[in-house]
């Protein structure tokens, strides 16, 4: 008869839950601060960090593939000037030029893939090699210039207005539902639990029939979709878009990949989860409102960071060390742990 799991509050609970306790930290740090709290600010933190959310759901998803995803920034700045360009400049109607804008991520996702699959050429170098390509497609479509909405402000306004009571704007929600969507396919259906598989063990997987690089290839193409949707929805949001978006004091590139790994993804693949990523997004989002001095922002996020590998190299060094000595040592491991043998 198997025993009730017992609830521990030790360092295991912590680390698995440390997003939670990242913004639960700064949301205290909040109290302290004059007008933080007000709707405005809370409207303006969650909207404008949206973008950033967008790329770290799809950097999550690849890491939990076993794959790295750098063209997110990129894929996202491409996803914006189309929209805005396609609207504006040629008169495509906004839901027709956001579509256009998404398909473009939904190209370059599947020659990523297929990249990766079929030329067996390492996520990391062709991700590196897609964001030049990207940067100078964007260059030749802009010719270096800054895009805007123009004149039609009205979707501009609808994604800026908040929804209902709730202190958040349209925008930050589609966002979130679109984080709860993906989570929940990850997490509830078959093709979910193989991404899992194949980022766990590629071996495992083959040997349980999941054809691995289709599996790999559409994680590439939901990233990029993702990035794309995201862009595009951003650049409507801001009301402009260029190639260096984003690209002034922290890059979005480096806060996404960061707040995965401070979220619990693990960078060898097969764990993780986008809620999580999301959670410490946000966190890093009212962070930036707590901290105005850039240094500061990225000197607090560091050593969470710095804390949250250390920790995951300590534990895993300690289960290698314990696992295979004795199978008593193993159970008493899992023991402390609350899990199950």
């Amino acid at each position: 008869m198997m025993k009730d799991k017992k609830f521990r509050f030790n360092l295991n609970f912590v680390n698995t839950n440390r997003s939670y306790f990242f913004l639960a930290l700064i949301l205290i740090c909040g109290l302290f601060m004059k007008n933080f709290y007000t709707a405005y600010n809370v409207c303006a933190v969650t909207g404008n960090g949206s973008l950033v959310i967008w790329l770290g759901l799809g950097f999550t998803i690849c890491l939990i593939a076993g794959h790295m995803d750098l063209t997110v920034m990129y894929m996202s700045t491409l996803g914006a000037l189309l929209c805005l360009g396609l609207h504006t400049i040629n008169g495509i109607p906004w839901g027709l030029s956001i579509l256009l804008a998404t398909l473009s991520g939904v190209a370059v996702g599947l020659i990523n893939g297929i990249l990766v699959t079929k030329f067996k050429i390492h996520s990391f170098i062709v991700t590196l090699g897609m964001q030049f390509v990207l940067k100078g497609l964007m260059y030749i479509y802009t010719g270096g210039a800054e895009l805007s909405i123009g004149r039609d402000y009205a979707l501009n306004d609808a994604l800026n207005a908040k929804v209902g009571f709730l202190p958040f704007s349209l925008y930050f929600v589609i966002t979130t539902a679109v984080i709860f969507l993906v989570m929940v396919v990850l997490r509830y259906t078959r093709f979910g639990r193989n991404i899992y598989m194949v980022g766990g063990n590629l071996e495992t997987a083959w040997l349980a029939g999941i054809k691995s690089n289709l599996v790999t290839t559409l994680t590439f193409t939901i990233s990029s979709t993702a990035c794309a949707l995201g862009g595009a929805l951003n650049g409507i949001y801001s009301g402009s878009a260029s190639i260096t978006m984003g690209e002034k004091g922290i890059s979005p590139l480096m806060i996404a990949l960061t707040a995965s790994i401070i979220g619990g993804t693990s960078i060898y693949g097969g764990k993780g989860s986008v809620v999580w990523t999301w959670v410490a997004l946000v966190a890093i989002a009212f962070l930036k409102s707590l901290c105005k001095k850039t240094e500061l922002q990225v000197l607090v996020i560091a050593a969470i960071l710095i804390l949250c590998i250390f920790y995951e190299t300590l534990a895993q060094y300690r289960k290698n060390k314990v696992v295979g000595t004795r199978p008593n040592l193993h159970l008493e491991y899992l023991e402390e742990t609350g899990k199950k043998a």
